[in-house]
């Protein structure tokens, strides 16, 4: 029986499309949605003071290449392949370049949305540091989607090569040649310019002719890497899995963790008893877990940055109100976690000994969190102010934990 691919690919994405939009559904009930949509629109109100305090001296197009060219030069590959696959499509591999012809095409198109999104972000950046006419506007928009769809071809491309090490260096190489077109693009051809000479014309276009040979070679010479197309497909599922398990709870996102010994000590501070054991239990698993201490961390950078930048003292307590807020409702998650596995047997500890033990490991978490981006917006000049910040993440911390928290936790 011969196997329909064009109609594989379809099927695949189809299922691919309403996962993706059952999903969405969920993300748009949670409340964190909301609250990331209130602290973006607070970043887009103080957005041009941003932009204003940014010095004269500061290399604004080289600084937006740099950025630009990491996201237009990281092409993760959506294959929708499956394990089954192995067995079934390898010996059809020689049919296979119509399957992922428009596999890069939907990768193309996917990844251009989130450069859109960053254009469209620095753009007033842009348009406030740099004189630029309508043609120059257009190469600002057009240029890096050209080198998006350019990258997604040579990615894949590049993928038959049996060693990760010569992957990497390639993808240094597309690293410096994107970022060599965006700079001179962004400074108006200006970049490597030496008399009436543009030098960055030059070397890219000498550069463009050597990759393209060295592709084509690597194209005939080696077939499709099976195993790593599937690795990659799967880590990208995974990816997606746990993005959308920071809005809601979902079954194919595991429990995974971590020893990190070298966090030990934070635990040896609850004092060993009896008494302590289900604060033990849940600072371990938040310390360990795969997912929880990344996006606590994360959330801690970004709560600081801002709070550094935001001038206004009612913005910085916002931010962080806000970023306690989304914490908390990730720290959640380590709840329903254990309710789910055997942990809640694994101590002599009831219901509602478990509840209050989490209570405390949640409130702690969220004024060291708290306290800590309030000291940074003190080392950038907050001031006696930073005891104010103090309170409001007292206050945020303990009303979460003892006033909120108790209503969602289920036995």
């Amino acid at each position: 029986m011969k196997t329909d691919l064009d109609a594989l690919f379809e099927d695949r994405y189809a299922r691919f499309s309403r996962e993706f939009i059952r999903y969405s559904q969920y993300m748009a009930n949670g409340g964190m949605l909301f609250i990331a949509i209130f602290l973006g629109g607070l970043i887009a109100l103080y957005y041009r003071d941003l932009i204003a305090a940014i010095p004269p001296w500061f290399p604004v197009p080289y600084a937006l290449a740099f950025v630009v060219s990491l996201l237009v030069t990281r092409t993760p590959h959506r294959t929708f392949l499956l394990e089954a696959d192995l067995l079934f499509l390898t010996p059809l591999e020689h049919r296979m370049e119509a399957y992922f012809r428009k596999t890069r095409r939907y990768n193309w198109m996917v990844q251009s949305i989130f450069l859109f999104l960053l254009l469209l972000l620095f753009f007033p950046v842009y348009q406030a540091n740099m004189q630029s006419d309508s043609v120059q506007l257009w190469f600002y928009w057009l240029v890096p989607i050209i080198l998006k769809g350019w990258n997604v071809h040579s990615s894949w491309i590049l993928l038959k090569l049996p060693e990760q090490r010569s992957l990497t260096s390639y993808a240094l190489a597309r690293y410096l040649f994107s970022f060599l077109i965006l700079a001179w693009v962004f400074t108006a051809g200006e970049f490597l310019r030496i008399g009436g000479w543009s030098l960055a014309g030059l070397f890219g276009t000498v550069f463009l002719i050597g990759f393209s040979i060295q592709l084509n070679r690597i194209r005939k010479q080696y077939p499709y890497q099976w195993y790593r197309l599937l690795e990659i497909e799967n880590r990208q599922r995974r990816k997606f899995y746990r993005f959308v398990n920071q809005f809601t709870d979902i079954p194919q996102v595991g429990s995974r963790g971590q020893s990190r010994r070298w966090l030990s000590p934070f635990v040896r501070v609850v004092p060993y008893a009896q008494a302590n054991a289900g604060r033990i239990l849940f600072l371990r698993m938040f310390l360990r877990s795969a997912d929880y201490l990344g996006i606590y961390v994360r959330l801690l950078v970004i709560g600081g940055l801002l709070a550094v930048l935001f001038p206004d003292l009612t913005a910085k307590a916002a931010v962080i109100v806000m970023i306690l807020l989304m914490t908390a409702s990730q720290i959640k998650g380590i709840w329903k976690r254990q309710r789910k596995g055997n942990g809640r047997i694994l101590f002599p500890i009831n219901v509602e000994g478990q509840k209050r033990s989490f209570q405390w490991v949640c409130g702690v978490l969220l004024l060291i969190q708290g306290l800590l981006i309030s000291i940074m917006a003190w080392l950038s000049g907050a001031g006696s102010a930073v005891f104010l910040l103090f309170l409001v993440s007292f206050l945020a911390s303990y009303g979460y934990s003892y006033l909120v928290l108790p209503r969602g936790l289920r036995a």
